[in-house]
C-alpha cells in the first residue's frame, strides 16, 4: 500500500532526459511513483498507531512514548514500502509498457538496474535499522521481507492469481498484519509469538484500510475504464466497488471499536470514528449521484484521507489517555 500519482492525472513537470545525473531521475521516479512526503505521513500514522497500541498492550497504564526505536522503525517501515513499489514495477514492467507508457520507467528516464540497485539501498537500510533495534525486530523483519520476496514472484502461481483479481489482493494485503507484527518487535523488543490476540484484531484493522484503499485507487467511471486494466468497477459494477468499500469501512470501524473498549477509551474516540466515516461518506455520494472520472478520482483522495485519520485517531487517542513522553533513548 503506497502511494502514487495516478498516470491518467500526472501534473506536465518539466522532468529531467536520460541524460541528467541518477540522482535527478531517481528523484523523478520517486515524484511519479513513490513521493516521499505523502508515504512519510502515511506510515507516521501506521508505524504510531500500531506502536502505541503494542505500548499499551505490553506495558499496561505506562505513557505512550517516541523514543529512538521509533524513528528506527519508521524509517524501516518507509524503505520497506519503497523496496516493494519498486518489486511491483519489475513484476508489472511488460503490462505498464502497454497501458501506461508515459510513466518514468516506461520512457526509459530511469531503467530496471538502478531502481534495482535503489532497492538494494532499501533493502540494506531495513536490515540494519531492524538489526540495530534487536533480535526480535529482526527477525520478524526477515518474516515480512520473505513475504514481500513471494509477493515478486506472485507465490509462483501468478497467472492463475491473475486471473482471480479479488483473490490476488486479498493475498498481498496480507503484508500489512506482517509489518504490524514487525511495528510490535521493534516497540516493545518482543518476538511476534508474544504479540496479543488484540493487537492482531488490530493488524486486521490494518489490512482492511489497506484493502479501502486498494479498492478506491481502481474505481473508474464507465468512460475511464482500459481494456486489459484490471478494476473494481470492472470485477463488481459501476457502484458495487463503492458500496464494497463502505463495507470495508464498517469492517474496520467495528473492528478498532472492539480494540478500543477493550483498552477503555473514551466516547470522544468512537464520535470520532463516527465524524470520519460520516466525512468520506461524502466521496460515496458524490461519485454515486455524479459519477465522472472527477469523483471516482475522490474515491482515492478520500481513501487516503481516511487511513491516515484512522490511524491518527487511535494514536492520538492513545497519547491523551495514557499520556505521551518523548526520549533519545531506545
Amino acid at each position: 500500500m503506497t502511494v502514487s500519482a495516478d498516470s491518467r492525472k500526472l501534473a506536465p513537470r518539466a522532468e529531467p532526459d536520460t541524460g541528467d545525473s541518477a540522482v535527478i531521475r531517481l528523484h523523478a521516479y520517486l515524484w511519479e511513483r513513490f513521493p516521499l512526503l505523502a508515504n512519510g505521513l502515511l506510515i507516521l500514522s501506521f508505524y504510531s498507531s500500531n506502536q502505541f497500541l503494542a505500548q499499551a498492550l505490553s506495558q499496561p497504564g505506562e505513557p505512550m512514548r517516541y523514543d529512538l526505536s521509533s524513528l528506527l522503525g519508521c524509517i524501516a517501515i518507509l524503505c520497506f514500502f519503497l523496496h516493494m513499489r519498486i518489486f511491483d514495477d519489475h513484476k508489472d514492467y511488460a503490462a505498464d509498457c502497454r497501458h501506461y507508457p508515459d510513466r518514468v520507467l516506461q520512457r526509459g528516464v530511469v531503467t530496471l538496474r538502478e531502481l534495482k540497485m535503489l532497492a538494494a539501498v532499501a533493502i540494506a537500510c531495513e536490515f540494519a535499522l531492524a538489526a540495530i533495534c534487536g533480535p526480535a525486530a529482526l527477525l520478524a523483519w526477515l518474516v515480512a521481507f520473505a513475504f514481500s520476496l513471494l509477493m515478486l514472484k506472485e507465490f509462483f502461481v501468478g497467472d492463475w492469481l491473475k486471473q482471480r483479481f479479488l483473490l490476488y489482493a486479498s493475498v498481498h494485503m496480507l503484508i500489512m498484519p506482517l509489518l504490524a507484527m514487525t511495528i510490535w518487535s521493534f516497540a516493545t523488543n518482543q518476538y511476534f509469538w508474544q504479540i496479543p490476540s488484540w493487537f492482531w484484531l488490530y493488524s486486521l484493522v490494518s489490512y482492511f484500510l489497506a484493502f479501502n484503499w486498494e479498492v478506491s485507487r481502481k474505481i473508474r467511471a464507465p468512460e475511464d475504464e482500459v481494456e486489459g486494466v484490471d478494476s473494481y468497477t470492472r470485477l463488481f459494477g459501476t457502484y458495487g466497488a463503492a458500496y464494497l468499500v463502505l463495507l470495508i469501512r464498517v469492517i474496520s470501524t467495528v473492528l478498532v471499536a472492539m480494540v478500543a473498549h477493550h483498552l477503555g477509551l473514551s466516547i470522544w474516540f468512537y464520535v470520532l470514528l463516527l465524524l470520519l466515516f460520516l466525512a468520506c461518506l461524502v466521496g460515496f455520494f458524490q461519485y454515486r449521484f455524479q459519477t465522472s472520472a472527477k469523483t471516482a478520482r475522490r474515491m482515492e483522495i478520500y481513501a487516503a484521507i481516511y487511513i491516515v485519520a484512522f490511524d491518527l485517531a487511535l494514536a492520538i487517542e492513545l497519547g491523551r489517555t495514557y499520556g505521551l513522553r518523548i526520549n533519545g533513548a531506545m
